[in-house]
């Protein structure tokens, strides 16, 4: 299997693009674990250091540790679920599969095995399976846009492997 990885998209005007992830993945993936982190860091400090005085000489003790356990498991959370998100984009003959910092591409026919969808809560995600491994693993997630991915089956019947 032969990868390529870019900074910038290899597009040509000569390909349509079509977007099969939804916009939803840069929200999800990076601004709200970014702003909910950065909100939860600072109430967790303001709990641990500030003098129990400001809080009317209420015991700090149970607040302070909830505070610590909630960014934890928050972060965790973040981690494992939304951090391996990645955006998808096809021109259908390649796969572009972009992470927000670098983009790889696979060919369809050649290093692409399957495409599974599935819910999840609001969401529908999707699961590219590569046949061997990628720059991102064998398995890569994203949200995909039903919308977007029944314009690209509709305009390229045939090309996702079922």
């Amino acid at each position: 299997m032969r990868l390529r990885t870019f900074t910038r998209f290899p597009f040509t005007k000569l390909h349509a693009v079509y977007r099969l992830s939804s916009n939803a993945t840069l929200f999800l993936k990076i601004f709200l674990p970014a702003f909910w982190t950065t909100i939860m860091l600072g109430i967790t400090l303001v709990t641990w250091f500030a003098p129990e005085h400001y809080f009317g000489g209420v015991p700090l003790e149970s607040l302070r540790w909830a505070t610590l356990f909630t960014l934890v498991v928050g972060v965790v959370s973040f981690w494992i679920l939304l951090w391996p998100l990645k955006r998808v984009e096809t021109d259908g003959q390649k796969v572009y599969v972009s992470n927000y910092f670098r983009t790889a591409f696979y060919d369809w026919e050649r290093d692409v095995e399957a495409l599974h969808e599935s819910n999840f809560l609001f969401f529908k995600v999707g699961t590219l399976e590569l046949n061997g491994v990628g720059s991102f693993g064998r398995k890569m997630r994203f949200l995909v846009s039903r919308r977007l991915l029944k314009e690209f089956k509709e305009a390229a019947p045939g090309v996702i492997p079922e």
